[in-house]
């Protein structure tokens, strides 16, 4: 049971204190880093109770459970007696800790998949009809419109969408600027990974950090995207042309990775930051992130250390 134990102690530490730790570090001069936290966290909290899951199913001692007990020898008197009394719970316990998340993450899945599937098909045929494939730019199609509009759409074949009135507001360097910003989110498969925080957090609410990844990793992959279309264009034009769009752009609520987003003035700051200051900044977001992958582990051994010290003054 030690290491059932601790795998218990690294996913609810993991799944209670990572967003609290995480919401205040300052990301924004290494939003990669930020995204490595957040998404690092999430595998470990699911591979935590997968691992507890199998180790309360295994029949006799799990794989590391041995290994376990060398680190925490004042257990092994009564982890025989525990064994022996939580034997006929073992496995119903695992069968219904594995089957209920797994349907309820199943279930979100397969509408998530579907309703997702069938908005792309839809926009693509109104998007054929409306629009125009911009022969001069690669998978970019262009809507005669007056409001400065971009976002991207992803998928097999994903593309950028873009209005006439941006491209008439925005000088060559910003419109080039705003096409990286685009491409980013492609290339950095933004979409899809904003979609399993999505997913994780429908399905499973109540866990706080599933419940608060949505948020922060959308604003993350904004960063990250303005940071690699600052690298590959000119990051005084990104500025400008955020500036001009959301100038004359209105309020456009629940599109996903659009341009201007309430993150905006965080996002102008840190493109207008010195590039000292942005290193200082970095070189602090990986500080933490570091601290952050300790998180789970310190959890577990102080855990299973309080246990073995109640459990070697009960026997005694």
């Amino acid at each position: 049971m030690i290491l059932l134990t601790a795998l218990l102690a690294a996913g609810i530490a993991l799944a209670v204190l990572a967003p609290a730790f995480l919401s205040r570090v300052d990301f924004t001069a290494a939003p990669v880093a930020g995204l490595v936290a957040w998404l690092g966290a999430l595998v470990a909290t699911i591979g935590c109770g997968v691992l507890a899951v199998i180790a309360l199913a295994w029949p006799g001692d799990p794989p590391g459970n041995v290994l376990a007990g060398t680190v925490v020898r004042s257990l092994a008197a009564v982890e025989p007696a525990v064994v022996t009394w939580a034997a006929g719970l073992i496995m119903p316990i695992a069968v219904v800790a594995t089957i209920v998340p797994t349907g309820q993450l199943t279930r979100i899945v397969v509408g998530y998949r579907g309703r997702g599937a069938a908005l792309r098909r839809k926009h693509r045929e109104l998007v054929e009809m409306v629009g125009r494939v911009d022969g001069a730019g690669a998978k970019l199609v262009r809507l005669d419109h007056p409001i400065p509009l971009a976002y991207s759409v992803a998928g097999r074949g994903g593309y950028v969408v873009v209005t006439d009135g941006l491209r008439s507001c925005l000088t060559e360097p910003q419109w080039r600027a705003v096409l990286a910003h685009e491409h980013a989110h492609l290339r950095g498969f933004h979409h899809h990974i904003l979609g399993i925080c999505q997913v994780l957090a429908q399905a499973f609410s109540w866990i706080p950090l599933f419940a608060a990844a949505p948020v922060a990793v959308a604003t993350l992959v904004e960063f990250a995207a303005d940071r690699s279309a600052a690298a590959s264009t000119d990051s005084r034009a990104l500025s400008g042309a955020l500036h001009t769009v959301a100038s004359r752009m209105p309020s456009i609520p629940g599109t996903p990775l659009r341009l201007i987003d309430d993150s905006l003035s965080m996002r102008l700051e840190c493109l207008a930051a010195a590039p000292e200051s942005r290193a200082v900044a970095r070189r602090t977001a990986i500080t933490m992130l570091v601290a952050m992958m300790l998180l789970a582990p310190a959890a577990a051994v102080a855990v299973v250390g309080v246990s073995a010290a109640l459990v070697s003054a009960l026997v005694v």
